[in-house]
């Protein structure tokens, strides 16, 4: 018996819902037919991918696993942190990992943390057939150039590319590989193992050469045939050009006339969705290897292109969200459908290769909801004489009795240090934190009144003062450049803080032996699906270590 954990990476319980009843994801329509489904409960006061992947896979809170945010804050000085994607950041184990001390072995697709559980001899573990990890090392970002007559020269991770046009295409030359790009994504190998993808276009009467950014990928395991496959797997591509879409090199998008406007025709979108396309082949083609080579008896695979699109596009067609667009939401619609119908795909593959006694769990770390506004938290800290600059366009943590954690996860850090004479009493802190949630809890959308802030929630000893914000709003930790507290969000999808709003919630399906077929469970916390996968997993550990000797 085999359990298969599929996770996308922000895919809403409402977004699927609502694509399942249209009849666009017709693998989810297999699966919850078969087995049960929820939406799941992220974790609060962050929900950010880490500390939401490390609740998914630990199957434990925040407060237990200890990662908090993409950076989470560390004792050594005011503002340090460290990655919350380091595995010393995750003080729980892993589902895989309480698996293999039972004798139970995993293969993963770009799982996080799979690959830095070493032994202290730098040995995988031994439960671990195979892994292949590329996020956690990004050598460049994604980019695009116009293309003229004459030559072009650029740098991608330390490699100089050159592009010569013609009529139809485009030649990139590198020191260890050349291609021929025309309208469709092309590997071009940089050496090593890595490489980009290119393409050209046209956008705005400007003909275009686009490329995607560059990842080391590594892998790890004992099953030589399995990380042989995994070897072969294409060139790895994380995430889409969401960048290039919203600054506009992509010409004008759907929602840039205005509401009364003419906007764009779509081109912007296709380009941008052929982007995030990639993406999504190669992790279907790696998923593909896994699932036709391994001997595990868990296998997790990790998609990242839902969250891609949702926080470039979702917004627009949220009703619920400031950023509502209803004159361009069903075409913009159409494009989020078209990225989840590839993510539907491998899940069609994963229960294809599914036995009768096999469990197949998907899931999601968080849901996405529409995002119309940024709070810039210092800009009030500095306003009201709590927080000083440092001259560079930011705050001091230093020098600043209250201050927005650079690590942007949502909370105000109170510094006793700074201010009271260098050592601020227990009483002054806390009545330091009183003075940040009254600070923070009037503040309002401009123009809507929309209330952003839901909730001031001050630790015990009121050091650290979460917000909880309205799901319409995200946080920043850079100032505005002109001095506002609130501005309007660059992206219109977002999740960072979680107050309850039903839209965080994360997909849930789940079919295998002993689960109730077609049955809606409601809502659920998203530190069940671990539980349900460790039961599943040992539900018959005797017999299966029994075959394995």
């Amino acid at each position: 018996m085999t359990v298969y954990w599929l996770v996308w990476d922000a895919a809403a319980h409402w977004i699927v819902d609502r694509l399942d009843a249209e009849g666009e994801l017709p693998h989810v329509r297999r699966l919850r037919s078969r087995g049960v489904w929820a939406a799941a409960r992220p974790p609060a006061p962050n929900c950010q991918t880490p500390p939401s992947l490390a609740t998914l896979f630990t199957g434990v809170w925040p407060q237990e696993h200890g990662v908090t945010g993409f950076r989470v804050p560390s004792p050594t000085g005011p503002g340090d942190s460290v990655s919350g994607f380091a595995r010393s950041a995750c003080l729980r184990p892993a589902v895989w990992e309480t698996a293999g001390r039972a004798g139970l072995r995993t293969a993963a697709v770009h799982a996080p943390w799979i690959a830095d559980t070493v032994t202290t001899g730098g040995e995988p573990p031994a439960w671990l057939d195979g892994a292949i990890e590329a996020f956690s090392t990004r050598l460049a970002r994604h980019g695009t150039y116009e293309v003229g007559a004459a030559p072009l020269t650029f740098a991608v991770a330390h490699h100089t590319l050159t592009a010569a046009a013609d009529a139809t295409g485009i030649r990139v030359r590198g020191a260890h590989d050349e291609t021929y790009v025309e309208d469709d994504w092309t590997a071009l190998t940089l050496g090593d193992g890595v490489g980009i993808w290119l393409r050209q276009a046209r956008a705005g009467g400007r003909r275009l050469l686009l490329h995607t950014g560059a990842w080391a990928p590594r892998t790890v395991g004992h099953d030589p045939v399995l990380l042989a496959e995994l070897g072969a797997a294409p060139l790895f591509a994380g995430e889409g050009l969401g960048s290039c879409y919203r600054s506009g090199m992509f010409g004008p998008r759907l929602i840039d006339g205005g509401v009364d406007g003419d906007g764009g025709d779509g081109t912007a979108e296709d380009l941008f969705l052929s982007s995030v396309d990639r993406v999504g082949r190669g992790f279907e083609a790696t998923v593909a290897r896994v699932l036709a080579h391994h001997r595990s008896d868990l296998v997790v695979m990790y998609l990242p292109s839902t969250d891609d699109v949702g926080h470039e596009l979702l917004g627009w067609c949220d009703a619920r969200s400031d950023a509502h667009r209803p004159d361009v939401a069903p075409a913009v619609w159409r494009h989020i459908a078209r990225c989840y119908r590839r993510a539907d795909a491998v899940l069609g593959r994963v229960l294809d290769r599914a036995g009768p006694g096999d469990t197949v769990v998907l899931g999601a770390d968080h849901g996405m909801a529409g995002t119309a506004w940024t709070l810039h938290p210092d800009q009030l800290l500095l306003d009201a004489g709590l927080a000083v600059g440092d001259g560079a366009g930011r705050v001091d943590p230093a020098r600043s009795a209250a201050y927005y954690h650079p690590v942007n996860n949502g909370s105000v850090w109170i510094n006793g240090r700074a201010g009271y004479g260098g050592s601020a009493s227990p009483d002054e802190i806390r009545g330091l934190a009183r003075r940040v949630g009254e600070l923070f809890a009037p503040v309002r959308a401009p123009g809507t009144g929309r209330p952003l802030v839901h909730e001031v929630r001050p630790s015990p000893d009121g050091r650290v003062v979460d917000l909880l914000l309205d799901a319409d709003c995200l946080p920043s930790a850079s100032l505005d450049r002109a001095g506002r507290p609130v501005s309007p969000a660059a992206k219109p999808g977002a999740h960072i803080t979680n107050a309850g709003d039903d839209r965080l919630h994360a997909v849930f399906a789940a079919a295998g032996p002993g689960l109730a077929r077609g049955e809606d469970l409601g809502v659920i916390d998203n530190t069940w699906p671990a539980e349900l996968v460790l039961e599943h997993l040992t539900a018959s550990l005797p017999d299966r270590t029994a075959r394995r000797v």
